[in-house]
């Protein structure tokens, strides 16, 4: 079934469209430059044939008219009707001598006549239904009255009939007119054949050009059909199909393998998001259940005011800890769709590390942790500084969490050629290669520090902070002999 609004049917109406005025243009084109040499032949074997006849005519007369070469125009004039009378009969011979010789072939199509000045024919060849056509007033003409030769068309019973009249002259002298013509009928009736020709074949073509398209265009767009059916089974509940491929790398398979990228890109996007939406879930799901069981508890029976100030303190703390969560998964929705805001001023490095640093010196002295911080050369950065001590507070967290009672982390700044170099090495329990590049994944905590408190949301933060600031950030771990992280930033 034809589906008039699809592209197949519009491609082969363009088509058949395009093929028929090009078609049409150079049918035009071939029919009028075939009629134009046609009509020039014509008139180009008329003006030949008259000058042949001439030199025929010319030649049994060239003596008698040589006698009349010195005589006064007057005397010319009236000898010369006597002069051509005399040589008629010669003059006859001489034209059935050249129809018969030099013209065989055309002899019976062009037509002779030779009128004296007086109109009076003297010589004719017309036969049949051509002595009665009327031959237009040569005095009437004004080209030939000027010019002494002068084409006409004139039409006798519908038939046309190409005129060539030559007025013959010796030493300035007019003498008689050669009247040649041809009849155009012929040359009319190619053309109209060529003309029905044309009107019959150009909308066979154009019919057949349709069809062929159509099944072309129905054969090249039969992998779109297959791809239009598969992904119409692609559903968000199943995105593990893909479009067929021609493997030609024709547009239609580039198109294929550009959206089946875009597939694995939306089936990576919603597994991550299903992923996300569990882990947010998982790590929801454990404070509420914390704060149900407190509120449950606290009204199965009466209690003391302090044990309702402690059950409220574990509520408040759980809470807290709900509201870091959605403030961190806040930031990270932001951070994809690229609407984080931030206010960037120049800033010294060296002097926000270090207030943070100072912020966790108490955590660490409690673990009995060495906290130092070094700073080998003040720094300037554009950047936004609570969203820079966020991203050092992360580090600097997970650093002391990680490391045992006993141990020590450093924080230091140093220049690298154009860029601020942060490092925070722990001596702490490290990290296993396999999982290094996993610690940046959202929800994700190693088996080590599933006994930790956490979401497994800092790194990921971290990154997150760092990128936005056109900086970078890598971890180099070994197991139980520490972690070291280095954040690179560009200096102003």
């Amino acid at each position: 079934m034809i589906h008039f609004k699809s592209v197949k049917f519009r491609l082969t109406l363009w088509y058949a469209f395009i093929l028929a005025v090009f078609l049409s243009v150079f049918a035009f084109l071939m029919h009028s430059e075939l009629a134009r040499a046609l009509y020039r032949d014509m008139d180009k074997n008329l003006r030949l044939e008259s000058q042949n006849l001439e030199e025929a005519i010319l030649r049994p007369l060239g003596d008698k008219l040589k006698k009349l070469q010195n005589e006064t125009n007057d005397l010319f004039l009236q000898r010369r009707p006597n002069l051509i009378s005399h040589a008629i009969p010669k003059l006859r011979r001489e034209i059935e001598h050249w129809e018969k010789t030099a013209r065989y072939l055309t002899r019976s199509t062009f037509m002779i006549r030779i009128v004296g000045l007086d109109h009076e024919v003297l010589i004719s060849n017309l036969k049949g239904w051509q002595r009665e056509i009327i031959f237009p007033d040569f005095e009437r003409d004004n080209l030939f009255m000027e010019t002494g030769t002068s084409f006409q068309t004139i039409h006798f019973h519908g038939k046309p009939i190409r005129l060539y009249y030559r007025l013959v002259m010796y030493e300035n002298r007019p003498i008689f007119i050669i009247q040649c013509g041809n009849s155009l009928q012929e040359v009319k009736s190619a053309l109209q054949r060529l003309s029905l020709i044309i009107l019959i074949l150009i909308p066979i073509a154009v019919a057949a050009s349709c069809v062929a398209g159509w099944f072309l265009a129905k054969r090249s767009f039969r992998s779109l059909d297959l791809m239009i059916r598969e992904a119409r089974q692609i559903t968000a509940a199943y995105l593990k199909g893909r479009l067929p491929r021609t493997l030609t790398g024709d547009e239609l398979d580039r198109l294929a393998a550009t959206l089946n990228e875009m597939m694995d890109r939306l089936e990576s996007s919603t597994r991550a998001v299903q992923e996300f939406s569990s882990d947010v879930s998982h790590e929801l799901k454990t404070p509420l259940a914390i704060i149900r069981g407190e509120i449950d508890l606290a009204l199965r029976k009466t209690r003391t005011p302090e044990e309702f100030t402690q059950t409220l303190t574990v509520i408040g703390e759980e809470v807290n800890e709900l509201i870091r969560l959605v403030d961190d998964l806040m930031l990270l929705v932001r951070s994809d769709a690229r609407q984080l805001r931030f206010e960037k001023t120049k800033i010294s490095i060296a002097p926000l590390v270090e207030q943070v640093v100072e912020r966790f010196q108490e955590r660490a002295s409690r673990k009995k942790i060495k906290l130092s911080f070094t700073n080998s050369k003040d720094m300037w950065m554009l950047g936004d500084s609570v969203y820079f001590k966020r991203l050092f507070s992360n580090l600097i967290d997970n650093a002391i969490k990680f490391t045992p009672e006993g141990g020590k982390v450093d924080v230091s700044v140093k220049s690298a050629k154009d860029q601020a170099l942060i490092e925070i090495s722990d001596t702490g329990i490290g990290i296993e290669p396999e999982v290094q590049q996993k610690v940046f994944s959202r929800f994700y905590r190693a088996d080590q520090a599933r006994s930790h408190e956490g979401a497994g949301l800092g790194l990921n933060i971290a990154k997150a902070i760092c990128e936005e600031h056109g900086g970078t950030l890598s971890i180099a771990s070994f197991p139980d002999r520490g972690t070291q992280v280095t954040v690179l930033f560009p200096l102003v």
